[in-house]
C-alpha cells in the first residue's frame, strides 16, 4: 500500500534529519541554541515530504498549500490568543506579581547597544514584527510535514480521530530528544514536563486538524501553529516572570493544558456537522 510505504518513509526521513541536528544541537548546548538552529529543525519534516513527495507522488499536489477561506485564516490566529491569553490571564490573576508588563525583548541584545537606542518603541514594533514572520517561516517547515503530508495520508490507513491522535503523538515524540536534553522547555522536571507537553500537543493537534481537515489547506495550520508559538514566547512568555510559571502556564502549564484541551473540545463540537465521519478514512 503506497500510503504506508510513503508514511514510513516520511517518518524515517525526519527522523533521520532531525536525529543530526538533535546532536548538534546537545552537543553545542546554549551556543546552538541562540545560533537559531531550531530553524534547520523545524524544517526536517518538510524536507522529509519533499523527498517522499518525488519518489511517491509524482504528479499530485500534497503539500495542501492551498487556499482557503478567510474565516479560517482569522480563526488560526485568533485562537492561540483565546486559549493563552485565557490561561496566561489566569495565572497573572492568581499570581499578581508574576504579570512584568515589560515585553523585554531585548533581552537577547547587549545593554550598551539598546542604552543608545533613542526610538526604543520603533525598534519594538520592528522586532516584533520580525518575529511573527520569523515564527510562520518555521512553523511552515514543521506543518508541510505533520498536518501537509502527514495527517492527510494517515486518514488513509485509520480513521480520522486515530490518524489526529497518531498525529499529535508522533509530533509530540519528534520534540523529546531536545526536552530531556534541557534545551527547550527547561524549568519542570522530565516526569512532569514529558506528559503535560504530550497531551498539551495533542490537543492543540486536535485544532489544527479539524481545520485542515475542513479547509483543506494547510494554511490554518501553519498560522496557528506561529500565532501559538508566537504568542507564547513573544508575548505572554515575556510578560510572566515567575520561577514557577512552567508548572502553570506555556506548553507544560497545568491551566494552559486546561484550557487548551477545553478549546479543542469546543472545536470539534462546532464543526462537527460538517467534519468527515470521525470513524471513516478520508482522502480516499
Amino acid at each position: 500500500m503506497k500510503e504506508k510505504k510513503s508514511v514510513i518513509a516520511f517518518l524515517i526521513i525526519t527522523f533521520m534529519l532531525s536525529s543530526i541536528i538533535y546532536v548538534i544541537w546537545i552537543m553545542g548546548g546554549e551556543a546552538a541554541t541562540r545560533s537559531g538552529i531550531s530553524v534547520l529543525l523545524m524544517w526536517c519534516p518538510a524536507v522529509a515530504t519533499f523527498i517522499v513527495c518525488r519518489k511517491y507522488y509524482k504528479k499530485e499536489n500534497l503539500l495542501g498549500l492551498n487556499k482557503c477561506k478567510l474565516s479560517f485564516i482569522l480563526t488560526a490566529i485568533i485562537v492561540p490568543m483565546v486559549y493563552l491569553g485565557l490561561s496566561y490571564g489566569t495565572y497573572w490573576l492568581i499570581n499578581k506579581e508574576s504579570f512584568t508588563g515589560d515585553l523585554n525583548i531585548f533581552s537577547s541584545v547587549s545593554s550598551s547597544y539598546t542604552n543608545k537606542l533613542s526610538h526604543r518603541s520603533v525598534v519594538t514594533v520592528i522586532t516584533l514584527v520580525i518575529g511573527i514572520f520569523t515564527s510562520i517561516i518555521t512553523a511552515t517547515g514543521e506543518e508541510i510535514g505533520w498536518r501537509g503530508f502527514l495527517l492527510p495520508q494517515l486518514t488513509k490507513i485509520w480513521n480520522v480521530k486515530v490518524a489526529v491522535i497518531v498525529s499529535g503523538l508522533i509530533w509530540a515524540l519528534w520534540h523529546m530528544p531536545i526536552m530531556i536534553a534541557g534545551l527547550y522547555l527547561p524549568g519542570t522536571p522530565l516526569w512532569f514536563k514529558l506528559p503535560m507537553f504530550v497531551i498539551e500537543v495533542i490537543a492543540i493537534t486536535v485544532i489544527m486538524s479539524v481545520l485542515r481537515l475542513k479547509s483543506k489547506s494547510v494554511w490554518p495550520a501553519i498560522l496557528l501553529h506561529a500565532s501559538h508559538n508566537y504568542f507564547d514566547q513573544a508575548i505572554f512568555g515575556t510578560l510572566t516572570n515567575s520561577i514557577n510559571k512552567s508548572y502553570y502556564v506555556g506548553e507544560t502549564g497545568i491551566i494552559t493544558v486546561i484550557v487548551s484541551i477545553l478549546v479543542a473540545i469546543i472545536t470539534v463540537m462546532l464543526f462537527r456537522k460538517t467534519m468527515p465521519d470521525m470513524s471513516q478514512s478520508i482522502y480516499r
